[in-house]
């Protein structure tokens, strides 16, 4: 093969050495042959560059979310090396996952979807991430539900009685406080009234009254007036 090729390299370079002589610019170019790439090269390596991308046993994807407006679907997903996907589809059989050679998103649901893996990418199960592998080379992904939250109980704990109703004192309206008062002022004042002893008028008998003087009476008591 070096030989044959000199030969051909030395006859252009004589060719063009000798003017008035055609050259084809096809002769010209074509200084190498041809070599032939065995079928399947280029995927495969697509493939393992996709596996490498994620991390060891973990899931090639995880769903992030589903979405349809009319008879349009959209899958997010959520690559090993978290990168975000999106992908349409609109009822066909399968579609190709955007930079993913060999990997097709087979159908959508409202919150799982089914993607075809190729056979040089086995599937990786995570429960946690709701990735279920199949037989057939099919992987189902479903949205993870989170768990609930737990809120810890808190226990009752008994304040004094003195606690409480001085707490119940400070809380109180002033004005409600001035009223209650002030009723129990009134009533104190009027208890006092009753049972305080009656005041009597003064009365002056009549051996009292001294000569030349006469009594004067009245409803606040007796009186002497001169005659």
């Amino acid at each position: 093969m070096k030989a044959a090729s000199s030969s051909r390299f030395l006859g252009i370079l004589l060719l063009l050495a000798l003017p008035g002589l055609p050259v084809q610019a096809q002769d010209a170019l074509n200084l190498f042959e041809a070599v032939e790439t065995p079928a399947g090269f280029g995927s495969g390596n697509a493939n393992q560059a996709q596996q490498q991308r994620a991390l060891p046993g973990t899931p090639t994807f995880t769903l992030l979310g589903t979405s349809r407006i009319g008879g349009k679907y959209r899958a997010t997903l959520q690559s090993g090396d978290e990168q975000i996907i999106q992908v349409e589809y609109r009822g066909e059989d399968s579609v190709p996952i955007p930079g993913y050679v060999g990997y097709r998103l087979v159908s959508v649901g409202s919150r799982e979807v089914a993607i075809s893996y190729p056979a040089d990418a086995p599937c990786v199960a995570a429960e946690d991430k709701g990735v279920r592998c199949g037989a057939d080379g099919l992987a189902t992904l479903s949205l993870r539900t989170a768990a609930p939250v737990v809120v810890a109980k808190s226990e009752a704990v008994e304040e004094p009685a003195a606690d409480t109703e001085q707490a119940t004192e400070q809380n109180e309206n002033p004005f409600a406080a001035a009223l209650r008062a002030a009723a129990q002022n009134e009533a104190a004042t009027n208890g006092r009234g009753r049972n305080a002893p009656r005041l009597e008028p003064r009365r002056i008998p009549p051996e009292e009254v001294p000569p030349g003087m006469r009594v004067v009476r009245t409803p606040f008591g007796d009186r002497l007036v001169e005659l």
